[in-house]
């Protein structure tokens, strides 16, 4: 029967008190905080509430006349009336209509355009100039042409939607297809992909979160394009209830239909951003 000497250890006792190295391979995971998972989150809430919070001071103090500017609290107060006996849904519905048909036609057009654009070299070459400049036409300019010739229903609001959205869509949805790695093209064809399985295995998802980017544009500029088109002529929509209820000085009714429709864009950026989320994993990183 062996005996230790004072001062030794048996091997099995010191391995077990030396801390083994984590295996190969093997990544540690440490869970993020609240801070980092939500401080995004957390910094954009408390910048919309200090904007509310300075809004109602100004307000409050008379920093500007009432007539011209409301309150977060007056705007919230003026619900019931905006719903109820202004009828505003009915105003969504027309606004909404005439934008859903807008942006589906820049959908449906846009991105096949930049897509094309992006891909094919002679067709770019072609069609920069005459896109640039469509691009840097004051559409607005253009409205009362276009009530005009389609009338003040919503056809002309399909038309000012359509010609003011596209544009960032297809010029993005190029840049998109321009700005793919070539490496990953000759990567494609070195293994046997011909032209359109590397178009739709490599340059359509790449290009992915451009054409979300064209589209977030497209959302704000949509926006914009249905009120100016319905201030200019209507006989229901959301424009048209801001034109009706600035003529007679009704700032909280007002302020309540612009701040809806800023609450619609967010809601509409956030679904995209969403999207771009979805697909981000398809990015390529110049860093890799």
């Amino acid at each position: 029967m062996s005996s230790l000497r004072t001062g030794e250890e048996p091997a099995l006792m010191r391995e077990a008190a030396s801390p083994r190295p984590a295996p190969a391979g093997l990544v540690t995971v440490t869970r993020l905080g609240f801070w980092a998972r939500y401080h995004k989150t957390v910094l954009g809430t408390a910048g919309v509430l200090a904007a509310l919070l300075l809004w109602q001071l100004i307000s409050a103090f008379g920093v500007i006349d009432p007539l011209y500017i409301s309150s977060p609290i007056r705007i919230a107060q003026a619900a019931p009336t905006v719903f109820g006996t202004d009828d505003f849904v009915h105003h969504i519905g027309i606004s909404a209509q005439e934008f859903g048909i807008g942006m589906l036609l820049v959908v449906v057009t846009g991105i096949p355009a930049g897509l094309l654009c992006g891909w094919y070299r002679p067709l770019r070459e072609l069609t920069d100039p005459l896109i640039s400049a469509l691009y840097s036409t004051p559409v607005v300019a253009l409205v009362p042409i276009l009530v005009l010739v389609l009338g003040i229903g919503i056809p002309s609001k399909i038309a000012v939607v359509y010609l003011l959205a596209v544009w960032p869509v297809v010029i993005n949805t190029t840049v998109g297809i321009r700005t793919i790695d070539p490496e990953l093209i000759r990567m494609s064809r070195t293994f046997g992909a011909r032209n359109g399985r590397v178009f739709r295995t490599v340059a359509l998802p790449a290009s992915v979160p451009h054409i979300v980017v064209g589209l977030k544009n497209g959302v704000a500029r949509g926006i914009i394009a249905v009120v100016v088109g319905e201030l200019y002529g209507a006989s229901a929509g959301v424009g048209f209830y801001l034109n009706l209820t600035g003529q007679i000085f009704q700032t909280d009714r007002y302020y309540f239909a612009v701040v809806f429709l800023a609450l619609a864009g967010v809601v509409m950026v956030v679904l995209l951003n969403t999207i771009e989320n979805r697909f981000s994993a398809w990015k390529v990183d110049s860093d890799s």
